[in-house]
């Protein structure tokens, strides 16, 4: 694609490169971002401040000293120091943006994410923390929430139960190699629970993904956790575990999720339009295509896949957006169900 082709297309041409070298794309020598509003950068400065973030820490991360943070709050704004500050939380920002990856906050997927804080809110005087339980159909982003939530938070814990998780001890090493990044450790030998208290500490919160794998009797057994180190716990698993629970009648933990339980149906309409603004798709027929594949078990997984595939067909028949034909087409290649009657 010449200089001119790509004008055309909207992406601004670059200058020649004198040494010859072609890049890849996304490649390349990166091009520096413009700075940043001095009252975007004000604004940004007096959220820290009201987080409790004091001025010496953002001058050790921003390389500004103190005394020039102070200076550039009251008024005193060089431009190189504008520059600094800018470029800082630039960096914060695509820091977070690199941990959000894809996740969208559905409707769904905040109910989630407050069932996670409800568990971890202290009990009472002694800091004891609940257990929150999330059930229910499959592709609800249930495991998506999950995942973003121990990528933002250090203290949260993401495990994803197996058939291996059948002892309470194979399950701590799990948990310490989610946390740690591997299973052994160095050093004096210390017994697992300690280990996992001090790993994720009080406050925190350890994540049980495809919970209804884990043997009831190791689900009484962690609830030590809650009740003695005032570490949250959460378990997410399908209806049929539901089901298993609450036909135990395991009150010991049944007890702890009153006010942090969610069972989840299906994915509701809101989920799937919260989707489509996220992933910039529009149009009366593909939004209808869109809640007939997002709205059934498993529906949002199959939605993602197929826009996925529909994003590839666009691109590659040279399209300036997704339309309902990339849908039907991107639901046939990803193999979700779909009627399209020969008409794609």
């Amino acid at each position: 694609m010449n200089a001119k082709t790509k004008e055309i297309a909207g992406t601004p041409s670059e200058p020649e490169n004198p040494a010859g070298v072609r890049y890849l794309p996304g490649f390349g020598p990166a091009k520096p971002k413009p700075a940043m509003r001095e009252e975007a950068i004000a604004a940004r400065l007096d959220e820290m401040q009201k987080a409790g973030i004091e001025d010496r820490q953002i001058a050790v991360e921003s390389h500004v000293l103190r005394a020039a943070v102070d200076g550039w709050k009251n008024g005193t704004r060089p431009k190189e120091i504008t520059e600094a500050l800018s470029a800082w939380l630039t960096k914060i920002d695509d820091e977070i943006a690199k941990l959000n990856g894809d996740f969208v906050l559905t409707p769904t997927a905040g109910r989630i994410l407050r069932t996670f804080e409800q568990a971890r809110t202290p009990k009472n005087n002694e800091g004891r923390r609940g257990v929150g339980s999330i059930w229910g159909a499959s592709g609800t982003s249930k495991s998506e929430a999950a995942k973003w939530a121990a990528r933002m938070d250090e203290s949260v814990v993401y495990v994803q139960v197996d058939g291996e998780c059948r002892t309470w001890t194979m399950l701590l090493k799990r948990v310490l190699a989610a946390k740690t990044g591997y299973a052994g450790y160095a050093g004096r030998e210390e017994p697992l629970r300690e280990r996992v208290v001090r790993e994720v500490r009080e406050g925190g919160l350890i994540i049980f993904d495809h919970a209804h794998l884990l043997r009831l009797t190791i689900m009484e057994q962690l609830l030590v956790f809650p009740d003695e180190e005032g570490i949250a716990l959460a378990f997410i698993g399908n209806a049929k575990g539901y089901k298993a629970l609450m036909d135990a009648k395991l009150a010991q933990i049944t007890s702890r999720i009153a006010g942090a339980q969610l069972f989840i149906n299906m994915p509701g309409e809101d989920d799937v339009d919260a989707l489509l603004e996220a992933w910039g798709i529009s149009g009366r027929d593909e939004r209808a295509l869109c809640q007939q594949i997002g709205r059934q078990d498993g529906g949002l997984r199959y939605l993602d896949l197929t826009v996925r595939e529909a994003r590839k067909l666009a691109l590659v028949g040279g399209a300036q957006r997704i339309d309902v034909r990339h849908l039907k087409l991107g639901a046939m290649n990803a193999g979700c169900w779909i009627d399209v009657e020969g008409d794609a």
